[in-house]
């Protein structure tokens, strides 16, 4: 039996009835086991033994260092669109609106209120594919930073991906986001309280992060692949981020569900022991899948129900700095 110190949860203080969940590592495949807390207060799950090398689990082909830029043309087409979207208007621009509509990104940045002109921070953003974009749109002052990246980045257009942790960065922004990046964090109430010092009065935090108050944690438990052991350190439920979100001055304003059907068919998979890097995975290859067609358009179709519901396996929190 581990320490009761242990079983503590580390956001609500919780500590009779948590739970022990055992997690092998199924992203590569080494099923390596990892325990985490399932807190039976607050219902965030925690990593318990954390590996003294985190560097080995964040190789050069893990997913966020393998996303690439736009080909040229389609980058300059969705420029003249993102500019439109934007209020920068032009025919072009108009014409691949009104065919293509908003993109999502935006549709996030319109919701917190954030201008072209707004000083913007990705926290965790890899290479920063989508600040490029950004600073390609428009947006002048965008600045992302990685501590897994192998140094800083300068692209010719201005932008800077810096190679640091988010506590060793001074300044003041008026937005930042976490794209699949807090969870990945240790101390959490620490980084949401250093976004607090770091964001201007009264503007946005944005947190996308998987969430365990979902139907896919429930149901595959162990085998829920949005776990992803051993670098996801919390998963977080809604009265976790509102607990945080309280001590550190925030104010959840919105929540929005965006999960996908991977939630469905990964958890699928991992409960049938095919990890994600598998010849027979979805993933790598559709054509030896163990699923038809017909299975993912169900899993697809499932999806919409799951977030339109709350019940979906990814979220977006709008915090606004309230103090």
């Amino acid at each position: 039996m581990m320490p009761d110190n242990q079983l503590t949860c580390k956001i609500c203080n919780h500590i009779s009835n948590n739970q022990i969940l055992e997690v092998h590592e199924m992203y590569f495949g080494t099923r390596e086991v990892f325990n985490y807390l399932e807190c039976s207060s607050c219902g965030c799950l925690q990593l318990l033994n954390q590996p003294k090398d985190y560097s080995v689990h964040y190789p050069k082909n893990y997913f966020t260092f393998q996303q690439e830029h736009e080909c040229k043309i389609k980058s300059l087409l969705n420029r003249y669109r993102d500019k439109a979207a934007m209020g920068q208007e032009s025919l072009l621009g108009n014409i691949l609106f009104k065919k293509y509509g908003e993109p999502t990104y935006i549709t996030r940045l319109k919701i917190a209120g954030v201008g072209l002109k707004d000083s913007i921070l990705d926290v965790g953003c890899g290479k920063g594919i989508l600040l490029h974009k950004m600073k390609e749109s428009g947006f002048a002052n965008v600045i992302g930073i990685d501590p897994f990246i192998d140094d800083t980045i300068s692209y010719p257009n201005g932008l800077k991906i810096l190679k640091k942790d988010f506590n060793d960065l001074a300044g003041k922004f008026d937005f930042i986001m976490f794209n699949h990046s807090f969870e990945h964090m240790e101390n959490p109430l620490e980084v949401m309280k250093q976004s607090n010092r770091n964001l201007n009065k009264n503007k946005f935090l944005l947190l996308r992060i998987p969430v365990a108050d979902s139907y896919a944690f429930k149901h595959y438990r162990e085998n829920w692949c949005s776990l992803d052991a051993p670098r996801h350190l919390f998963l977080y439920t809604k009265k976790s981020i509102e607990l945080l979100a309280k001590q550190s001055g925030f104010e959840i304003k919105k929540i929005n569900y965006d999960s996908r059907s991977w939630q469905l068919w990964g958890s699928e998979q991992y409960s049938k022991n095919i990890s994600l890097m598998d010849e027979r995975s979805y993933y790598i290859n559709t054509n030896k899948s163990i699923f038809t067609k017909k299975d993912i358009d169900e899993f697809e179709n499932r999806v919409i129900g799951l977030n339109k519901n709350g019940d979906g396996d990814q979220a977006e929190f709008y915090l606004q700095k309230v103090k």
